[in-house]
């Protein structure tokens, strides 16, 4: 593209698939540099200044969220698509509310990894396409079983999945025990459940509880 000259930056673990994604890469004119890196401290000791970074996530001794968050607080301007064979919906979210600017699997092409650089250059959140209907479905999901909680029952749900007990959460929602504790059988009974291990990891697998990213529902 015209007055578009890209430097890029590829992370992965597997330096043979980056060097090899890179090669690809050149053929495409807007691009004007790549490096490449196998691991989140080579990148983070380089101190180069990049426009975009393709990153894998799931890398030994810190994680591509982990990277994202430290790319985040430098304020460094670099944009992160991240390139991944972690597919769920969960996953892909929770990314995107880290701040990522792309995602998309590694079983895309070229081409649409192409189009997803120049669409995040430009100010765009790519998500790829074989990910859109993942979403969808999930957000459908999702809005039934939310649909389904009253506002008190998600609040319920939302202690409970963080580790507090039955009477820390009544404490924390200013409720009896007894209150709470016909709360938590409701929820486990519209969900069909029986026990809290099995509805923390129903609410996870769902998207109802991420941990940590303090935006659950």
């Amino acid at each position: 593209m015209e007055n578009v000259h890209l430097q890029i930056a590829l992370l992965d673990d597997h330096q043979l698939l980056s060097q090899s994604l890179a090669n690809l890469l050149y053929r495409f004119d807007f691009i004007k540099d790549i490096a490449v890196y196998n691991s989140p401290k080579t990148f983070l000791a380089a101190g180069q200044d990049y426009e975009i970074l393709i990153s894998d996530i799931m890398m030994p001794k810190m994680n591509g969220i982990d990277l994202l968050l430290k790319i985040k607080k430098l304020n460094t301007g670099i944009k992160v698509i991240f390139l991944s064979s972690v597919m769920e919906a969960q996953t892909i979210r929770f990314a995107l509310r880290s701040g990522a600017n792309g995602y998309i699997s590694k079983d895309t092409s070229v081409e649409e990894l192409a189009d997803a650089i120049l669409a995040v250059h430009n100010g765009d959140v790519y998500i790829g396409e074989s990910l859109r209907n993942i979403l969808l479905r999930n957000t459908l999901t999702e809005e039934r079983l939310v649909f389904n909680l009253s506002p008190r029952e998600r609040e319920v749900l939302n202690l409970v999945c963080s580790g507090k007990t039955i009477k820390e959460t009544a404490y924390d929602m200013e409720l009896s025990v007894h209150t709470v504790q016909t709360y938590y059988k409701t929820i486990l009974k519209k969900f069909n459940l029986n026990r809290t291990a099995d509805l923390i990891v129903f609410a996870m697998k769902n998207g109802l509880y991420i941990p940590g990213d303090g935006i659950n529902r």
